[in-house]
């Protein structure tokens, strides 16, 4: 559906190109209403404009503070133009409707590159902007919403070649670039205030990655569980860095994980380096907590500790006398709290686990971006025993235990897990290297050799497909009978057929669970 542009509103504050825009408006018969610099500008460039104040009834106020905000710019730009009632009240209330809003903000984020003045700051900080710019994207399929010079060529090509018309697509287009640019200004705001105002909240981080880094921690509704890991309590402790929120949310979410699956069971996930270093299930506890520690008590030192249960005396007792540096847990008895508090620099923390039916979407930035994405749910689409020696039903348990784990370690990734003791355990991870080869044969090989394990007991997991049946080999001379992995490989055949002359047996999952 395309709409006529008769009346447009350009407000802006970077100034490239607008000059020219607003003529082409004006060839084709468009009335220009604009505000503060803008209409300056185009008046000296000899375009005809009409002020914001005969649209409002009221002149530009407080230093530009208040131009565009009002009941008449806000219902031009707002009332649906497809339903009747709505016309008809417009027509009653003297609304002449906006078809078009050219509109770029405060320059916020130039501002506080270029100085540490707070109250400069603050007073870069857009608010009629982007309430415009919200209002005329949310009623696209009536207005056209521009937020960046860039777009004008393309804008301007399209009215030229239709008389004066934008499309639906095109108006779509620019409303999504519009929601995005009001998204990424809010962030900066929040991201920088919190730095600044952030003094004594969790909202401003000890430092980021490395000392030198700022860091802060923005509140950010992306679950369905209305208490999420962001909002826990902090009991005790030093202040929160960076690291210590990415690695304690990868251990609270793989205790999570791991107490739908094993509901009952008493779950503990150390996680050092954004890897789960130590993981076990048991019926007990404290047994649990031993296994964990005693998977990798090198990596283990200065860990981050998750626990699917109410963290009891004896659990306290047995971290008291090692370095750890963050405790996550749903509950902790009052003995718990006691022997922590003499430990002032552990950091503790109580959460409920996250439930299995919570969806998540996750983002991270990259150089001028943000990239979303759904969290990683579930572990498996299939249970495919794909070999001659079938993968015994008996190994399931410890098969959806290293499922879970390996899901959270970095790509790429090789686990090695194990019955041991009335539990299960890692028994040796590969994580984060170019191949997967590397993973066994210089991470987990080297690992297994002080240890003992039972082969018939122990199931090997790999977060994505075998390329080539060169692991296998390396596999099979380490004792390995069991593997898990997604398959979807173009020579899964050749992998099959290797593990067949080995006697080795190997299930399908049909789901990849990389890791970056």
């Amino acid at each position: 559906m395309n709409v006529k542009i008769k009346r447009a509103l350009l407000s802006v504050s970077d100034k490239e190109g607008i000059v020219d825009l607003a003529m082409t408006l004006r060839k084709l018969g468009v009335e220009i209403v604009s505000t503060g610099g803008t209409a300056t500008l185009l008046k000296e460039k000899g375009v005809d404009i009409t002020p914001i104040e005969k649209i409002t009834g009221n002149p530009e106020a407080f230093g530009g503070r208040m131009k565009t905000i009002s009941f008449q710019v806000g219902s031009a730009l707002l009332y649906r133009r497809e339903l009747k009632e709505d016309q008809e009240q417009a027509q009653k209330l003297g609304i002449a409707p906006i078809d078009l809003v050219v509109c770029n903000l405060y320059p916020f984020e130039s501002t506080v590159r270029s100085t540490d003045d707070l109250a400069t700051w603050v007073e870069n900080i857009d608010i009629g902007g982007p309430t415009m710019i919200r209002a005329a994207a949310k009623n696209y399929r009536s207005i056209a919403c521009v937020v960046s010079p860039e777009d004008y060529s393309e804008l301007m090509l399209e009215l030229e070649k239709s008389g004066g018309e934008t499309s639906l697509k095109l108006r779509e287009t620019l409303a999504l670039k519009a929601f995005q640019r009001i998204a990424s200004y809010d962030l900066n705001v929040a991201f920088f205030l919190s730095q600044r105002m952030g003094e004594g909240t969790r909202s401003a981080l000890r430092y980021g990655e490395n000392p030198h880094q700022k860091a802060a921690l923005l509140p950010f509704d992306n679950s369905t569980q209305a208490r999420t890991f962001a909002s826990a309590e902090f009991i005790q402790g030093k202040e929160l860095s960076y690291n210590n929120l990415l690695d304690a949310d990868q251990a609270f979410k793989c205790a999570s994980e791991l107490n739908t699956t094993f509901e009952g069971k008493a779950v503990t996930v150390i996680v050092k380096h954004g890897n789960p270093c130590g993981v076990a299930v048991h019926a007990n506890p404290l047994d649990s907590l031993k296994l964990a520690w005693d998977a990798d008590s090198v990596s283990a030192f200065g860990g981050i500790l998750a626990f699917n249960h109410e963290v009891t005396e004896e659990v306290a007792q047995f971290l008291k006398e090692r370095f750890i540096e963050v405790v996550v847990a749903p509950a902790y008895s009052v003995d718990a709290l006691k022997i922590f508090a003499t430990k002032k620099n552990v950091r503790v923390m109580k959460t409920p686990l996250k439930p299995a039916t919570d969806t998540e979407w996750t983002v991270r930035s990259i150089h001028g971006g943000i990239l979303c994405q759904s969290e990683d749910q579930g572990v498996s689409k299939e249970w495919r025993s794909v070999t001659k020696e079938p993968f015994k039903d008996a190994l399931k348990p410890t098969a959806q235990f290293g499922l879970v784990v390996t899901k959270y370690l970095k790509s790429n990734c090789i686990g090695l897990y194990t019955a041991k003791d009335g539990g299960v355990v890692t028994l040796a991870s590969g994580t984060g290297q170019p191949n997967r080869l590397e993973c066994i044969s210089k991470l987990i090989a080297p690992k297994l050799k002080d240890k003992t394990w039972d082969q018939f007991q122990t199931v090997l997991v790999s977060d994505a497909f075998f390329p080539f049946r060169d692991s296998i080999d390396v596999v099979q001379a380490l004792g390995v009978k069991y593997i898990l992995q997604p398959g979807g490989s173009i020579r899964d055949d050749e992998v099959v057929k290797a593990c067949d002359e080995f006697g080795i047996g190997m299930s399908m999952t049909g789901i990849r669970h990389f890791r970056h």
